[in-house]
């Protein structure tokens, strides 16, 4: 990870995103790509400087066993039959992650508010990346010729429950997915966020849905778990916290760590583990040793493997009934390269 210190949380709430014109985007591609001017798009796009927030219709007053999950969904590009799967698990929290807003690879539809209004629950979403592009090498040979509408990718909490407090809580703030020539065809203004929401069930519970750089090793996940912590240290109080997420700590899998010692030993490999413990969260309760990728038919060789990077951790919350769930439609066709994660929250009844 960078030097450059990470950014304050993004707490001004909206009930619509502000979406950047296609010809602001055209204009971001023009100039060098360097880390000052990623600096000064950033701060120009409205969308990364607040978070959406859409209460539900009626949301549900009370909850002591609510049901979370926990999914990467790969752009959100199967929206129906993604709600299908939440429905029939009965979720009544989802942590999701890579949620595109108006990005032709996905329809360009507003995937989290299209979910949201089929499974009848409120939610909150906040932007990772303006993307540039249309996506990896696949999608933009399917959807090159199609404008992007508005161009977003980002996390979503979805929600039951009143929504009390949203906020973006920035990762990073280095642009490397802009001005790295590493980064390729994909490039984006933004970075990696965690979305912290604050849920009444009525007792107060923080949700966090996170997802952490892909590109990076276990020291720089590690640097990512110190920035994470100490912005829920000065948010969450002794109020009882829920990770869940993509961390991409894919050094388990390089190492060898399989089966039972992914939950016994994760930090001998993976050193966020060792922080997330420190400051009181646990994951033995609310994780499966199971696998959580799916390799789709046109997974290239050099990325045909299975890991376990989707994960909870909990603070102050009793977990049960951990689970992975398949990432398949009822016809049994992919609708993501994760599984879902699952786990049931037993809360104390007032």
């Amino acid at each position: 990870m960078s030097e450059i210190p990470p950014l304050p949380p993004v707490d001004q709430t909206v009930r619509e995103m502000e979406t950047p014109s296609e010809a602001w985007r055209k204009a971001a591609l023009q100039g060098e790509p360097t880390p000052e001017r990623h600096a000064a798009l950033r701060q120009q796009a409205a969308c990364l400087n607040t978070v959406r927030l859409v209460p539900a219709d009626a949301p549900a007053l009370r909850a002591e066993r609510p049901r979370v999950v926990a999914w990467n969904l790969e752009r959100c590009k199967h929206v129906e039959e993604t709600a299908a799967v939440l429905r029939r698990e009965q979720a009544d929290i989802c942590l999701l992650t890579e949620m595109d807003l108006g990005m032709a690879r996905s329809g360009n539809r507003d995937t989290t508010g299209d979910l949201a209004r089929l499974l009848g629950m409120g939610h909150v979403y906040g932007t990772e990346f303006i993307e540039l592009g249309h996506g990896d090498f696949r999608e933009q040979a399917l959807h090159g010729g199609t404008p992007n509408r508005d161009g977003l990718h980002g996390n979503a909490v979805l929600a039951r429950f009143p929504i009390d407090r949203a906020l973006v809580l920035p990762l990073d703030n280095d642009g490397f997915w802009f001005w790295n020539k590493d980064a390729g065809d994909q490039r984006r203004i933004g970075g990696r966020i965690a979305i912290a929401v604050r849920l009444l069930l009525p007792q107060p519970v923080w949700v966090v849905s996170v997802h952490y750089e892909s590109r990076l090793g276990p020291p720089e996940r590690s640097e990512e778990t110190k920035v994470l912590l100490a912005h829920l240290d000065r948010l969450t109080g002794s109020e009882p916290v829920l990770i869940g997420g993509d961390f991409n700590c894919k050094g388990l899998q390089e190492e060898g760590v399989e089966g039972e010692a992914l939950l016994t030993r994760p930090e001998t490999v993976e050193p966020m583990f060792a922080r997330l413990r420190e400051a009181g969260f646990d994951w033995r309760t609310c994780n499966t040793s199971n696998l959580t990728t799916r390799n789709h038919a046109w997974t290239i060789e050099e990325y045909r493997a299975f890991k376990k990077i989707d994960w909870f951790f909990a603070r102050g919350v009793e977990c049960r009934a951990p689970a992975v769930i398949p990432a398949v439609d009822a016809k049994g066709r992919n609708i993501s390269d994760h599984e879902a994660i699952a786990v049931t929250l037993a809360l104390p009844a007032t």
